[in-house]
């Protein structure tokens, strides 16, 4: 999946200033509320966002009315205040929406800002946000090429882009899969380029596989931009998933991670969490959102879809807190669909509620049209709604790429032909919600039609100023008869 960098909050509020002071008996004075302290933004050690969009902060000693936040830049000596809405503001949590100035003047960027707090009780201590540029670009110039193909062809096969030490350098990692016989162990490393190719070779991990074999599990990348682990870590998360091929559907509970160097992007040792997820899962979906990983839907071990919802707080070893079950739950048990988070909000899309004992099958059943959307703020899950707008295509196994507010939806097992509608895109309106959905032909589609494919968004920005999606591998969706794998991976070369 994408990088939650690019995935940000909401909200705006109102100002009421209250100032008590208290004299003492022998004439001194001063105020008898102590100034305010902001711990962290985003439950992230290097918080990041671009302007327009929610920030949480959080801390102590905000009070129960609403002061106000003032962002500072030194560049320009640029000040904004901004007054959030009471329903934003908590004596422990803000939520505010990041201004692009102070009206007159417009911050730098990419730039940095100071954040600071301020209540009856003073001001609070400066913590630093980094600006990015919010890019623009439109789904409908996507232009594809293939880059480097996998060693094996696989299928139930997962890939994360990891950010390097410097704002140039990328990697990525793709763990398991299934040749249809046997599940794999399997972890392979390459790097990643600006214009979204991968090098010329790709590196078998032999020394630190997976400690057991998985397919069909869930990825996620923890950093100090989207978590609270230490600056310049970085962690991955294989989740879940189907252990040996024979299982029906099978589905574990494990959670592996393993670190990642930023320079030479080699692959540490992985590790069983003692964290594990309260469910065994095969088919699930996960994202990382303001230091909490999230994990929804997915199959049972009985082949019954599930409907619940977990989060777990994100260590600064890159460990995993306890993991809380939600309140609330999907409206609709399903699994194999795509989830992420924008904007103080998480999306789940498509997916299969039908009962399935065999992951690798294309299936038999009318997959989900529905689009959800819950509000996530500090590991809890908001009501979930139906967004207005569903997808064109009930569709499950497919994959999702979400990047500065642009949302693509692709591949899987869908109604219809295959090819017929392979992608099709939306946007996250000011609102939240999900404008209507469009399809995408020709040029703008790899023309790949598989499902359980590997999927995710470069960290890089390419030389012309826009997001490179990646495609990796996967089954073909056929009309008749059992689809060959694919060990092809599709690169957008434009816009």
């Amino acid at each position: 999946m994408m990088r939650s960098g690019w995935m940000r909050r909401c909200g705006i509020f109102f100002l009421g200033l209250i100032v008590a002071v208290a004299v003492s008996g022998c004439g001194g004075g001063g105020s008898s509320v102590p100034p305010p302290s902001i711990s962290n933004i985003n439950s992230s050690t290097t918080p990041t966002s671009p302007v327009g969009l929610p920030i949480e902060i959080n801390g102590t000693g905000f009070q129960a009315a609403p002061g106000k936040v003032v962002f500072a830049q030194a560049q320009g000596n640029i000040s904004a205040t901004v007054v959030p809405s009471a329903g934003g503001w908590s004596d422990t949590g803000i939520v505010v929406v990041v201004p692009d100035g102070n009206g007159t003047t417009k911050f730098t960027l990419p730039g940095t800002v100071s954040v600071t707090v301020v209540t009856s009780g003073g001001t609070s201590n400066a913590v630093n946000l980094n600006l990015i540029q919010t890019l623009s670009f439109s789904p409908s110039n996507l232009v594809w090429t293939t880059t480097t193909a996998l060693p094996k062809a696989l299928t139930g096969l997962r890939a994360i882009g990891v950010q390097g030490s410097t704002s140039t350098t990328a990697f990525v990692v793709v763990t398991g899969g299934s040749d249809l016989l046997t599940n794999s162990t399997t972890v392979l490393s390459n790097t990643l380029k600006a214009d979204g190719t991968v090098g010329a070779n790709w590196t078998t991990i032999t020394t630190n596989p997976l400690p057991s074999a998985r397919a069909h599990h869930a990825m996620a990348e923890a950093d100090d931009t989207n978590s609270l682990v230490a600056a310049g870590k970085r962690f991955i998360y294989a989740i879940g998933g189907q252990q040996a091929s024979t299982d029906a559907p099978g589905g574990t509970n494990t959670v592996f991670m393993a670190s990642v160097d930023p320079t030479t992007g080699a692959v540490g040792t992985w590790t069983a969490l003692a964290s594990t997820l309260p469910q065994q899962l095969v088919g699930m979906s996960a994202t990382v959102y303001n230091g909490f990983l999230y994990v929804a839907g997915g199959l049972t071990t009985v082949g019954m879809p599930s409907a619940a919802v977990f989060s777990a707080p994100i260590n600064s070893d890159g460990t995993l807190g306890t993991w809380t079950t939600a309140t609330n739950a999907l409206p609709t048990a399903t699994a194999f669909g795509t989830m992420f988070a924008f904007g103080g909000k998480l999306y789940f899309i498509g997916g299969d509620p039908n009962m399935s004992i065999t992951p690798n099958l294309q299936g038999v059943g009318i997959n989900s049209n529905n689009v959800y959307l819950a509000s996530a703020l500090r590991g809890a899950v908001g009501t979930w709604t139906l967004n207005t707008n569903l997808i064109n295509k009930g569709r499950a196994k497919g994959i999702l790429f979400a990047a500065f507010g642009q949302v693509i939806l692709g591949e899987g097992i869908y109604n219809g032909s295959p090819g017929s509608s392979e992608f099709e895109r939306s946007t996250v309106n000011p609102d939240g919600t999900l404008a209507p959905w469009n399809g995408l032909t020709g040029s703008n589609v790899p023309s790949a039609n598989v499902y359980n494919a590997g999927a995710f968004v470069s960290p890089l920005i390419s030389p012309a100023q826009t997001p490179r999606f990646l495609l990796l591998g996967g089954q073909k969706f056929v009309t008749t008869g059992t689809g060959t794998l694919s060990s092809t991976v599709f690169v957008n070369n434009a816009p």
